[in-house]
Parts: structure tokens; sequence; C-alpha cells
């Protein structure tokens, strides 16, 4: 039979009633927040990815019915663009605070032609796939999948529910966005590849097959969802049911209903019976303990023995395995954020000694920042995943599973935006161009004086053609010999300003980093601490129960038997 949310809660909170009753407030306690997360409003992210000028922007419009995400041959999106579902409609600006905007102002500043400096857009409209528990997340594709804003979008995923991978009918994937679809899964699990235009491209089908093969290929098991998000609009503008059907977008509401909103549905509704499960078998050992006392006092000392080692676990390996873990955590992410960082500049200094960083700086500079920013979201990746190994070790010396945990793991920061971009100027003044060339045509002078000097002081006729001659060459080989001192000396500064760039990159980076390993160390010790505490008191309070048994006489203890019989039959019934 399958368990509903309103079933669980009922059974939450008839458990809760019994813990209290029980004296255990702490329980009670735990039971109330489990109920809290169940009927949560929060909404699943759904992040909107993919090379620019495939379509997202009109996808995100036609599936939510809307006309607010800017679109246009010349128009790009700047700021990610979150939509949530609210009443009345209102749109702000996500900056340092949250500052209210007209739906006006919205498209100049998702193109970012506000002038305004903001991290995000949030707006919200009422619509029936929003009220449902999404959000739908619009981002940049400013600059290509393997661009700096590529890779942070990237390490923005491990937070999002879902992510719909965008790409268009006119070809097949790329290698580009095969790689990026591959680093997308491996950070969100649960991906769609979205294949739109299919009314542009006569053989959308044709490719849809390519692409299958070529995700069969590298393994990626994924849903190939071909959408026409003009069909779409022109369905609704006529209310035309088989029109919107033949635009593929009733498959992909039922993905985004099925497998997100259903799926994290099922993740709150299982992590709450989970905790119903714990805190039943915690009021059932009691429950237990007393039975085992109706029948034989002599059970006294075992539950005293146990009591002392239930005590103990607040102090137990699991602790040292924390320590231990984490310490290592921080370590192996550290190490590769700084062999990142040496290799990011290894990589720069090759590309500035083979080239002169005056004709070349503009794409050092979007390389270098495409760079650290994927060493960034490899970084958080590795941390993400350690910590994930982590709390797995701990619970299983504990005693339980990872996925017991009542809490999740913190959401991790992204740094690399934080560092200050990487700037330089090779424009040399007036003057330093003009004592350059001086100082080669003034030993060039100088030269073609001296011979022309000695010929007349020896009659040598010839002697002032060769002073000319060999001044000009000897002008020519100092003029080139300044050109290559600048050259090296712009590569010298181009290779400073990069150090001073990674350096700031690595130092916002190891920071959040650092930071988040913190978090993460407190937030398994909070939690595991907790149930230690809770596992103690179950037992102490089981001890108790046990002396208070013993103590009775016989026929006290057959009817207290009886009573403890229909006790425990509830409590199995609702951890059923």
């Amino acid at each position: 039979m399958t368990t509903t949310a309103a079933d669980v809660l009922a059974r939450l909170s008839e458990a809760g009633r019994i813990a209290a009753g029980a004296g255990r407030a702490d329980l009670a306690e735990r039971l109330e927040r489990a109920a809290a997360r169940l009927i949560s409003t929060e909404a699943v992210a759904v992040a909107v990815v993919g090379e620019f000028k495939q379509g997202k922007s009109t996808l995100v419009n036609a599936l939510l019915r809307t006309d607010l995400c800017p679109v246009d041959a010349d128009v790009v999106t700047a700021l990610p663009t979150i939509l949530r579902f609210g009443r009345p409609p209102s749109a702000a600006l996500i900056a340092e605070n949250e500052t209210p905007i007209e739906f006006g102002e919205v498209a100049q500043h998702i193109t970012g032609d506000s002038g305004q400096e903001a991290r995000a857009v949030e707006i919200r409209i009422d619509r029936r796939l929003l009220g449902a528990g999404l959000a739908v997340v619009d981002t940049p594709g400013v600059g290509g999948l393997d661009s700096a804003q590529g890779n942070l979008t990237l390490a923005t995923l491990t937070m999002a529910g879902a992510a719909l991978f965008v790409t268009d009918a006119a070809q097949e994937l790329t290698a580009p966005e095969v790689e990026f679809l591959r680093r997308t899964v491996e950070r969100c699990p649960r991906t769609f590849l979205v294949l739109t235009k299919t009314d542009l491209h006569v053989e959308w089908r044709r490719i849809a097959e390519l692409d299958q093969a070529h995700l069969r290929r590298f393994g990626l098991d994924l849903p190939v969802v071909p959408v026409s998000s003009f069909l779409r609009m022109r369905a609704q503008a006529r209310d035309d049911t088989a029109l919107n059907a033949e635009s593929g977008f009733p498959r992909l509401v039922d993905l985004l209903r099925t497998q997100v909103i259903d799926k994290a549905a099922a993740d709150r509704l299982a992590a709450a019976r989970d905790e119903l499960a714990f805190v039943t078998a915690q009021l059932r050992e009691r429950l237990d303990a007393e039975a085992a006392a109706a029948l034989d006092p002599q059970v006294t000392a075992g539950y005293a023995e146990r009591s002392r080692r239930s005590a103990a676990l607040q102090h137990g390996t699991w602790q040292v395995v924390l320590q231990d873990g984490i310490q290592d955590l921080a370590a192996d992410v550290d190490h590769d954020l700084r062999e990142r960082m040496r290799l990011l500049i290894r990589n720069g200094e090759e590309l500035l000694a083979a080239s002169d960083p005056r004709e070349t700086w503009q794409d050092l500079q979007a390389w270098a920042a495409r760079e650290a920013a994927r060493a960034a979201a490899d970084n958080l990746m590795l941390l993400v995943t350690r910590a994930e190994q982590v709390a797995g070790e701990v619970a299983e010396r504990f005693g339980m599973e990872a996925h017991d945990l009542s809490a999740t793991l913190p959401a991790l920061p992204m740094g690399a935006g934080k560092a200050r971009p990487i700037e330089l100027s090779f424009g040399k003044s007036g003057m330093a161009q003009f004592l350059g060339a001086f100082t080669a045509a003034r030993v060039a002078y100088g030269g073609f004086y001296l011979l022309g000097a000695v010929g007349a002081l020896f009659s040598v006729a010839w002697a002032a053609p060769l002073g000319l001659l060999a001044g000009v060459t000897l002008g020519r080989r100092l003029v080139k010999a300044e050109k290559e001192r600048q050259v090296q000396q712009r590569r010298l500064q181009a290779g400073q300003e990069l150090r001073r760039y990674v350096d700031e990159v690595g130092f916002h980076v190891g920071r959040d980093s650092r930071e988040s390993v913190r978090r993460t160390q407190r937030l398994l010790r909070d939690e595991f601490a907790a149930r230690a505490r809770e596992l103690a008191r179950s037992a102490q309070a089981a001890e108790a129960a046990v002396r208070q048994v013993a103590a009775l006489g016989e026929q006290q203890r057959r009817s207290h038997a009886a009573a403890l019989a229909e006790q425990r039959r509830r409590l199995d019934r609702l951890a059923s």
C-alpha cells in the first residue's frame, strides 16, 4: 500500500504525542522538525543550461507561458534569471540585498544593460508548474560552455535538483557539449537533454538519434526531449491542444512532474519515514526493556551495562573518524587547489613565452578567467564528493546509513568570481616610444659619424658611404634588440599580473573551501552528537524502567507485560 504524506504526517503527530507522554521531549522535537520538512514548500531548482543562442530563454518562456525572459538575435542573458511561484507577481534584483524592480525593467537587468551590479534577477509569477514546486533558473550562456561563466554555472549545479541541457536541432552534439554534459551529470544526476527549434529543422529526428548515439558512447543515459517553443506559443495563442502536443512540451512537463517534483516529494517522504523509524525504535527500546524485566527481573545488570556503553557513544570512535576524515578532506582539497593553480600559472607562462602579450592579451585574459573558473568548479566538486565520503564513513562507524541523516550537507560557495579580473595595459606613452627609437637612431648616427670622421682625417673617400652602411646595419640590430627587450618586458609584466590573478583566485576559493569544511564538520558533529545523546538517554530510561518493573510483584509484572504488549503493537503500526 502506498504511504501518502498525509498518512506519514498523522503518524509523526501520534508518535510525537507518545514521545512527549514518555518524557522524551527531545524525540518529540525531532519529529516536529521532520514534519516541518515534509510539508516544506521550498521549490526544487531546475537549471536551464547550454551554449548561448540555443533557445534557452525561449524555452523557459514557452514552458511557463510567459514573455519575461528577453529573446532576440542580438540579446543574450547576462544574469541568472530565477522564476518562482508568487502571488501577486513581483520582480527583484538579487545582490547583497533584495531590491524590488518594475517588470518593465526586468529585461535590461537580465541582459546587463542596466549598469547595476547584481548576482541574479528573481521573478515571481502565478504558474501551475511553479506552484507545484519548481523554480526554473535561466542561466547565462555568454562566452560558451568552456568559458568562465560556463564553469561557474557548473559549480552551482551541485545545488540544483535537476538540469535541462539545451541544444538546437541544427546539428548534432559537439565535443564541448558532450564534455559539458558529462560534467553536468556528475554534479546533477537528474539531467535531461532538450532538443529545441524542431520546427526550423526538418531532420531533427535524425539529429535526435545522433545525439542519443553520442550519449550512449560516453555512457550517459539521458532522456532526449525534442521541442518547438514556437509551436508551443502558437498553440497557446490558438488554444490548440493538438498543436501543443506536437510541440513536444507535454512530455517535458510530464518529466519535470514525475522525475523532479514527485521524486523530490518522495525523498522528503522517505526522510520523514526514516525519522519516524528512528524515534519509534528509541521508544520501543524502553518497552522491550520493561517487557524483559517483567519476565525476568535478573536482566537489570545487562541493561545497566548497555546504558554505560550508550553513554560512552557520545565520545566514541566515530568522533575520531570524523576528525581524521575532516583533516584528510581539508588537506586533499587544499592540495588539489594548489596543484591546479600551479598548473594554471605554468600553462599561462608557456602561452606568454610563445607570443607577444600586446597582441594576445585579450585572449589570455579570457583563457585565464576560464581556466580559473574551471579549476575552482572542479575543486568544489572534489570537496562535495569527499564530504559525502566522510559523512558515509562516520555514519558507518556510528552504525547507521548516511542517507538517514536528518540534515543535508551545507551549500558550498563558489569563490572564483570574487577575484579582481586580470587587467594589464601594454600601451607605452609617446615619450617612452620616442626614447626607444631615439636611442637606436642615436647609436646608428654615432657609428656613421665616427667612420665619416676617420675617412676625412685619412683622406679615404669611401669611408663615409661605408660609415653610412655600418650605421644603418648597427641601428637595425639595435632596433630589433629594443623590440625584443620590449616584448620581454611585456611578458614579464603579463606574467606578474597572471600570478597576481591566480593568487587572488586561490585565496578566495581556498577561504571558501576552508569555511565549507568547517561547516561540514560542525554539521556532522552536531548531528551525530545529538543522536548519541538520544541513544544514551533511551538506554538510561530503559535501565530505570527495568529497575522499576523488577521491583514489582509477580502479578503486577504480568499485568504490566500485557499493557506493554499493546503499546508495542501501537508503535509497530506507526513504524510500518
